[in-house]
């Protein structure tokens, strides 16, 4: 994992031309890309301990009871894409406003993939995931992903994708 602006001594240096502004996003990719932002941070460099904010980010958004079972879902979709991919996943740094305020073209094929899967469309989701893991084996992480928006309490996932609640942890 890289940093995509890694911050320097002077702060974030802003590269202009390849990224795309995260207005676009819904509220449910915006944590998604949040919580998976802080996870790619804790990669590429430990000693941020990104994975700590990806917690408490999102226990602000959904709640104790809640956040568990997105942060654990993000976890193992990046877990997925980490063992299928073979370059460097570019990332925007999640610290930085600016930075924070871009989506880069690694973050979008996986969060169409994600957004993909959530609205049914496995066989879109499953293009972007070829492309995401640069021609792997994309079945572990499509599987993770439709686990994510099983479980997302708020994604706009169909009915049908969503866990039942009896599942959910309490």
């Amino acid at each position: 994992m890289a940093r995509h602006d890694r911050q320097e001594s002077r702060g974030c240096r802003h590269e202009a031309g390849w990224q795309a502004g995260i207005g676009g996003l819904d509220r449910e990719e915006f944590f998604v890309l949040t919580v998976a932002r802080y996870f790619f941070q804790s990669f590429a460099d430990p000693q941020t301990e990104g994975w700590t904010r990806a917690m408490l980010g999102a226990e602000s958004w959904l709640g104790r009871d809640a956040a568990p079972e997105l942060v654990h879902a993000v976890f193992h979709v990046i877990q997925k894409m980490r063992c299928a991919r073979r370059s460097t996943f570019q990332f925007s740094n999640p610290d930085c406003p600016h930075c924070a305020a871009t989506l880069c073209a690694h973050e979008r094929l996986l969060l169409n993939a994600c957004r993909s899967m959530a609205r049914g469309r496995p066989e879109e989701a499953a293009g972007h995931a070829m492309i995401l893991c640069e021609g792997n084996d994309t079945g572990p992480l499509l599987e993770e992903m439709l686990r994510l928006a099983r479980v997302m309490p708020l994604c706009g996932a169909p009915a049908h994708l969503r866990a039942p609640a009896q599942s959910r942890i309490q």
